[in-house]
């Protein structure tokens, strides 16, 4: 998929995570079974898992987990040759708490972890320039020494002539000051030319309730592509000239971790594939009903990076859908 001279389709930057799932009780003490996660390093994953070349750009600890992490990525396909190890920070852990819907929440360990020490000089600027696009969120950018090193990144694609993607995946639990908070996720988005939001992010970052005055709000001239999701009832997809809406698709919802992610690896895997020259409604409208067939599959199952959805499991989902309408 890749035009010469790129090959590298995505490569994403930020934090992986050890995610430790409920998986039952033990004479009424909770068992948890750890799955390999972080946002971006689910996103590597999804668009690798859907054919597309993928690497990521970490750092993680010389532990197990941060084995677990790098096995789980490389077996999804993904390029792990440039995430750094740490010497002795540990990686990253996130406690799940599932709701009886299965949604999600999380308590974050992240104090001193691997991917806040990766530094500037650790980012392999060369991967970079040899991407079509550079994807990132906004959690490094809660410590100073990744967050120089994602605006490095970001600097380094921008001369390159990439596109840069951004979910800011904001989480509160993480952050102390909530205003660095939405600094930060602003940030993020005006790095980049396609932004992945969820409805309630949208309101934080922008101010406003109203999701239409939201993206008018957070909108530059970069932009290119803003889609903002709202679970189960299916997302929003904005241009500069348009907007279309898609419904989501009824699916038994067994864990909601990975969702978003399995949806903007499979958005940017279709504006990746004809490009965002003459993105007409048409094929927005497609590329982001896929989109939502794919966050669709990601809530039936339980675990992350090692199970994002394939391009035939959206197929199938996407065989069974009547009408178009949200």
């Amino acid at each position: 998929m890749s035009p010469p001279g790129r090959r590298i389709d995505v490569v994403a930057f930020g934090e992986l995570v050890i995610d430790l799932i409920p998986a039952g009780q033990d004479g009424g003490e909770p068992l948890y079974a750890a799955r390999p996660g972080g946002a971006p390093g689910n996103v590597a994953a999804g668009v690798a898992r859907l054919g597309l070349t993928a690497a990521m750009l970490t750092k993680v600890g010389r532990e197990p987990f941060g084995d677990l992490a790098v096995r789980a990525l490389a077996t999804a396909g993904v390029r792990t040759d440039a995430i750094r190890r740490a010497g002795i920070e540990t990686t990253a852990l996130a406690v799940v708490a599932l709701d009886a819907n299965g949604d999600r929440d999380f308590a974050l360990y992240r104090a001193n972890c691997a991917d806040a020490s990766y530094a500037r000089d650790e980012v392999d600027t060369a991967l970079i320039r040899d991407a079509r696009l550079l994807h990132v969120g906004s959690l490094s950018l809660a410590t100073p020494i990744s967050g120089a090193a994602q605006r490095h990144a970001v600097a380094v694609a921008r001369a390159a002539g990439l596109l840069v993607a951004a979910d800011p995946n904001l989480r509160p639990a993480v952050w102390a000051d909530k205003r660095a908070m939405a600094d930060a996720g602003r940030e993020a988005v005006a790095s980049a030319d396609i932004v992945k939001l969820s409805v309630e992010e949208l309101a934080i970052l922008s101010g406003t309730d109203d999701p239409a005055d939201g993206v008018r709000r957070l909108w530059h001239p970069r932009l290119q592509v803003m889609a903002v999701t709202d679970g189960a009832r299916g997302a929003r997809i904005h241009t500069a000239g348009d907007v279309v809406e898609i419904g989501g698709f009824a699916v038994e919802v067994v864990d909601t971790v990975g969702c978003g992610d399995a949806f903007l690896a499979s958005l940017l895997a279709g504006l990746l594939e004809g490009g965002l020259d003459g993105l007409g409604r048409d094929r927005l409208l497609a590329i982001g009903q896929r989109a939502c067939a794919a966050g669709a599959v990601m809530a039936t199952r339980t675990g992350a990076m090692t199970r994002m959805p394939r391009a035939d499991e959206i197929d199938l989902l996407m065989t069974g859908r009547h009408g178009e309408g949200p």
